[in-house]
Parts: structure tokens; sequence; C-alpha cells
């Protein structure tokens, strides 16, 4: 795939640096432009078609059958997402049969047509203006327009996205002034899914190679468990968390001696947090997140990454003893849960897992009787999210934070526990906590958070002093995660990102 017939959109993306504009009316329609068109491209290759062959003309207004019939749309569109759609490719058709277009990402098929552009009777149904709402995109599990199915959704009002998956996904949506924070530029949206590609979390080849672990591919699209560069970034926040640590220890009386990336008992070969010996006692894949986190990520002289949460045991009998999952029946494909972070084995307060409580969503894990297949008390502690391997949609580098108690999840309240959609956890939950909820850039709700964004929420906490720090790293009691639900709650809400 030669990716260098393709522009350089670098100064396009979204970043911290270089955010959306604010000194216009409407959309950046040129910059969304080259962004999406970036994507059209950028499957067209991955088909093995070379770029010259590709129809950079055929736009909304020209793609659609009776160009009237599109053209009667323009005076119902803000000037600027007219524009867009005059400038944004529209999927091609690549394949041997005739109808099937080349669908323009995982999480959507493309550009939809006249007849399902505007969202009537959502915007009936959730009283926004005639006309502000316009079906941008369909989505790839969308339902039929006319039911109010899910869709990238444009605002006209806002000239702002959100994506719904499904036709309750719109709850979290509106009404828009509750919920701003699910709106964002087009072309944050559009960065967001460009990002997936170039960590290697969506992966693009012909449609016809199969891919990985037997998963079913959207066009040339394949999502991936996870990635080596997700292991890469998490690593290193993990080491900018141990930093942190390690920055407030040394100001003690009796300091600890900081271990750099490379330094340790042996310079050039630093412990790992488990080594694979011990990973291989305790059944952990090859081939794992939690394998190739566990062995890559040092190992530091404290004992307590959070509060109430230790490293994990370094011998085989004590990490074999904390991983309740690992000796489950389970599929060619399954990635079972990890205990990373175990609690504090000073807290005796199990969890009791049942089939509606439990996070982890694993057929294989309740094929049989609940008594047999799952474990039924579990300790308290962060483990690594549970998937299928061929499934979608699944985060491999997600995690779990189980607490030995639930939020309340009372509505009304001004405060509360809140995840990254900014509702509130659900009462009785003890595992939401900082988990996504409905996600604005795509996804189903299922989808666990990534350990990544958890490791560098932690971080904030120990920089801000939020958490103190002693000799054995972090202070304080697993309780101290009940502060979530108190007038500190934003010190424990991780912003929305895919």
């Amino acid at each position: 795939m030669d990716l260098s017939q393709l522009l350089d959109i670098t100064s396009l993306l979204v970043r911290p640096d270089n955010p959306p504009r604010d000194d216009l009316e409407g959309m950046d329609y040129a910059r969304c432009a080259a962004l999406h068109n970036y994507l059209i491209q950028y499957a067209w290759l991955a088909e093995g078609r070379p770029l010259a062959t590709l129809n950079a003309n055929s736009n909304f207004f020209t793609a659609f059958g009776d160009e009237a019939e599109a053209e009667a749309c323009r005076p119902r569109l803000d000037p600027s997402l007219a524009a867009f759609l005059d400038t944004a490719m529209v999927s091609p058709f690549p394949y041997d049969n005739p109808h099937e277009y080349l669908p323009f990402f995982v999480f959507a098929w493309g550009i939809d047509g006249p007849e399902s552009l505007f969202e009537e009777f959502t915007a009936d149904i959730h009283d926004q203006p005639v006309d502000s709402l316009v079906r941008l995109y369909s989505v790839e599990t969308s339902l039929s327009a006319e039911e109010g199915g899910g869709g990238v959704i444009y605002h006209q009002g806002l000239h702002r996205v959100a994506t719904f998956m499904h036709l309750d996904d719109y709850g979290y949506g509106f009404p828009v002034e509750a919920n701003s924070h699910v709106w964002n530029p087009l072309e944050t949206l559009l960065t967001n899914w460009i990002d997936l590609i170039h960590i290697g979390k969506v992966v693009a080849s012909p449609h016809k190679e199969p891919a990985l672990f037997d998963f079913e591919k959207i066009g040339p699209w394949e999502w991936r468990p996870y990635s080596d560069s997700q292991v890469t970034t998490c690593v290193a926040e993990w080491d900018r968390l141990c930093q942190a640590i390690e920055a407030r220890t040394s100001q003690l009386p009796n300091p600890l001696s900081p271990i750099s990336p490379s330094s340790g008992s042996n310079a050039d070969d630093p412990e790992p947090l488990v080594a694979s010996t011990v990973l291989d006692a305790a059944s952990v894949p090859n081939h794992s997140f939690a394998r190739a986190f566990l062995t890559r990520a040092r190992r530091p002289q404290f004992r307590y990454i959070a509060p109430g949460l230790l490293l994990p045991p370094a011998d085989s009998a004590g990490f074999t003893a904390a991983q309740p999952f690992s000796l489950l029946p389970r599929s060619e494909y399954t990635a079972p849960p990890v205990c990373l972070f175990p609690a504090d084995t000073g807290d005796h307060r199990p969890i009791q897992l049942t089939r509606t409580t439990t996070p982890f969503l694993l057929p294989d894990f309740y094929s049989r009787s609940t008594e047999t297949c799952t474990p039924s008390r579990v300790s308290a502690g962060l483990y690594t999210e549970a998937v299928e391997r061929n499934g979608r949609d699944v985060a491999e580098e997600g995690f779990r934070l189980l607490l030995p108690f639930t939020f309340n999840g009372d509505r009304g309240k001004s405060v509360g526990a809140r995840k990254s959609d900014g509702s509130l956890v659900d009462r009785g939950r003890f595992s939401e906590l900082f988990q996504h909820g409905y996600k604005p850039f795509g996804g189903d709700y299922y989808r666990s958070q990534r350990l990544e964004r958890l490791l560098g929420c932690w971080r904030k906490l120990v920089e801000k002093g939020v958490w103190s720090v002693g000799a054995d790293g972090v202070q304080g009691t697993i309780d101290t995660f009940k502060d979530a639900e108190s007038d500190r709650w934003e010190d424990y809400y991780i912003p929305a990102t895919w």
C-alpha cells in the first residue's frame, strides 16, 4: 500500500496546539473535506487501486442520480455544509457488485443520499428546528432513517456532529443544551478516526484478504483488539505515573531511589512488572495486551500505585492466586481478564459477580452454570478487559476497575461519579468508574475505557496533590475512590475521546 500517494494532512489534524477554528460562523468545510477525502483515498489504496483511478469529482450533488433532487436540498443546507458536500468525495464502487460501494470507515458507510439526508423524525421528537439535523453519514449498525435510526448527525445550529450507533443512543445527545459535550466539530470526529488508523487500531487491506482472528471486515476496514503502538503509549504513560510518584517520595526523609525506564537491578535488563515465566504459570495468553504491558512496563520500588491498589505480585504463586479468571474455559479467541493491580490484602470485601452484574461480557464464561464457569466472589482491583478477539469494537487495551462498593447514581444531583459522556455512574454498579458511557465518536456502549487514559488520570491526581504519596507509594485505602461521588467528582472523570 503506497501511502506516498496521499496528501500530508498533519497540519489539518485536531491537536491541543491545533484546535478547531473558532472564528468561523459555520463548518470549517475545507479542513473537514480534506480529512474526509483522506479516508476515502486511504480505503481506495487499501483495496489495491491506484489513486489516479479514483473519481475525485464525485460529490453529493453529482453522485446521487437525479441531480435536481440533490440540488433541491441545497436551500435547506447551511452554506458551509453545502460547501462541504460540494467538496467531499462520495464513496466509489470498487467491487464486483455494481451496487456495493466502498465503506467510508468501520463506523460509517458514507454520505447519505438526498432521500435520507434530513433527520426530520428525530428533529421533531427532540424539539429541534426544522432541517436542523442532517444525517451526514449512515453508521454501520444503523436502523432505517424512517425509524429515526443511527447515524453521524450534523446539527446545523451548533455546527457540530455526534455519532448515534443505535436508536437508543439519541437520548444521550438531547436536549442539546444539556449535552453540549456530546457534540464536536466534524474535524475532531474525523481526526479521531484517522488516529485509529495511524496507531494501528484500525487496519485497511483488500476486502478479500482474511482478517486476524476471523474478524468480519467492513469493506477494507478491520478493527483490531489492540495494537503494538497502544502498548508502547500505555507503557510510556505508566512510566510517567511512576515518575510522578517517585518525585514525591524523593522529598521524604528516607526517599526511595527512583528507577528510570532504562535502569534497575541491571541497566540493560530492567525488572518488568511481571516476568514472562510468572505469566506462563498463570496462563496469561501469549501475544496479549496484558502480557505485553506487564513485561514491558518497569517495576518501581514503591508498593501502591493508587489508593488501596498494589503492584502485582512478582512471584508465580502470588500472581496466580490473584487471577480468578485465568483458568476458566475459553475459546481460541478469548483474552480473559487479568488482575493487574489487586486491592490491598487487608481489604476483605469480596465482590459478588452474577450474570447481570459482571462487567466481563464473555459468552464462553457463561455457557455452563454460573457456579462452574464464573467465579462467584472475586477480589477488588484493576483488571484488563475480557474480549473475544474476533468480535467488533473490542478493546483488549481496556480495563475494569472493580470496587468493593457501589455508587448511588441519583439523578438530578449536581455532583456524583460520572462517566466520560457526563452521565452519572449507574446506581448499584461497582465497575463503571472511569468508563466511557456513550461514545460520541462511534462505538457501542460496552467497549471499555483504555488503560492508558486511566494511568494518565491517576498521574494528574498525584501531580495535583489530590492523592498524597508516602514511602510505600500512593496513600489511602480503596475507599478513597468514593470521592468520585463528592464535589471532587471532576478529579475522577476522564473526558471523552474515541
